[in-house]
């Protein structure tokens, strides 16, 4: 608030948090929130925010020890799935005069632009109905704040809502990531590369509620340690959508040992691929997950043709989920900037899977084939040596990612 402005009576500040698809959840809607209160709380308490979340008609009502804690709880709760959007909101006392000072205020804060004011009225013993209330509150905001009125597409919306023993005002809404709240569905493996595409792919299932465990196979001769600290950075991140984030890093050189001596190099990896499939269907059961996670987008490179991609996941016996497919590079980075892993990702790094392949790799493959190749190695064996020396870690939120 600016100081030059009149504090507003009788009020407090809290964070509104909304869900979009939970409240279509009709049933079983109360697990859904529950897990996304549960969530809130969690993501809260690893920012170091002491936090009380309760929720009322519909929407989160998150009230904080002080206003300097509002901006850090908001970069907590925005990225929190099942979040679909989220507000600093005035709580005053239900009465016009009040609502009106709250919303001039609320407006003169948020950016420039048109607005319009949008009234919900879950108490109806209140005197003036929805309309009413919104009618009333405009020309006190524009008397504050002078800009256009646009009630079809405004910039701006100051949402009030009027309760039975209080008034919710707020202005400018910052979207969340929408999709529902982690654990709202089962474990998956999610294969992490570094590279931009996996950490985004591993994201886009944590919105859809699911729990995920990151996968990497490792070349410590090939790759070094670089890529590990990117992982962890990335982790780190990611585990603020999901409470904490595991990853198995899978020891991989000893099966692309066996792989090169007997895969010509076009083809190697094809074959790689499917050597980590085999390997996750092991892990799968140790992890109690019911799928696999790939950052494939069809076409993007060799090996994710749509032959090259058949081939490849006919290795696995578990489900295998591609959600970035139908995604161009552009959506894709766009999306990493968002979740904010595009920085940690482009970091340079030696790829594993660029071990001894071709310069121009095939893009067509034949599963005959391949398995011909294949039937040399003692899979049993490969699968059995990177599964006894997986390595497991559990990463929890990294506090400098907020960014507030």
């Amino acid at each position: 608030m600016n100081p030059a402005d009149p504090p507003v009576r009788s009020s407090r500040r809290v964070v509104l948090a909304h869900y979009g698809e939970v409240g279509l959840k009709r049933g079983n809607r109360l697990s859904f929130e529950r897990r996304l209160r549960d969530r809130l709380r969690e993501g809260l308490e690893h920012a170091g925010l002491k936090a009380r979340v309760a929720l009322t008609q519909g929407r989160y009502a998150i009230s904080l020890p002080s206003d300097d804690a509002l901006p850090r709880a908001m970069s907590v709760v925005t990225r929190i799935p099942g979040v679909a959007n989220a507000s600093a909101a005035y709580v005053v006392e239900p009465e016009i005069e009040a609502i009106q000072e709250a919303a001039a205020t609320a407006l003169a804060e948020a950016p420039p632009g048109s607005f319009k004011v949008e009234t919900r009225r879950a108490d109806k013993s209140f005197p003036l109905n929805s309309i009413e209330v919104s009618q009333a509150v405009a020309p006190a905001c524009l008397e504050r704040s002078p800009r256009a009125v646009d009630v079809h597409d405004p910039d701006i919306t100051v949402h009030v809502s009027i309760l039975k023993d209080a008034a919710y005002v707020s202005a400018a809404r910052v979207p969340g990531p929408g999709g529902l709240p982690v654990g709202s569905t089962s474990r998956l493996l999610s294969f992490l590369s570094g590279g931009i595409d996996s950490a985004v792919a591993t994201w886009l299932m944590m919105r859809r509620g699911a729990r995920v465990t990151a996968v990497h196979f490792h070349n410590r001769t090939h790759e070094g340690t670089a890529v590990l600290e990117k992982l962890e950075d990335v982790c780190g991140v990611l585990a603020w959508s999901a409470g904490r984030m595991p990853m198995l890093v899978v020891p991989f050189e000893a099966c692309q040992r066996a792989i090169v001596g007997l895969v010509p190099a076009e083809y190697r990896m094809i074959v790689y691929r499917r050597a980590m499939l085999r390997i996750a269907d092991q892990l799968g059961r140790t992890e109690r997950a019911l799928g696999i996670v790939t950052g494939d987008s069809l076409g993007q490179v060799a090996s994710q043709t749509a032959e090259n991609i058949r081939t490849i996941h006919e290795a696995a016996t578990l489900p295998i989920y591609a959600p970035l497919v139908g995604s161009d590079k552009a959506e894709i980075v766009a999306l990493a900037r968002r979740i904010g892993t595009f920085d940690i990702s482009i970091r340079p790094h030696a790829d594993c899977c660029s071990f001894l392949i071709a310069k121009h790799p095939a893009t067509v493959s034949n599963i005959h084939e391949i398995r011909q190749f294949e039937s040399a190695v003692d899979w049993d064996a490969v699968v059995a040596e990177a599964v006894a020396g997986t390595e497991k870690t559990v990463h929890l939120p990294d506090p400098d990612a907020l960014g507030a």
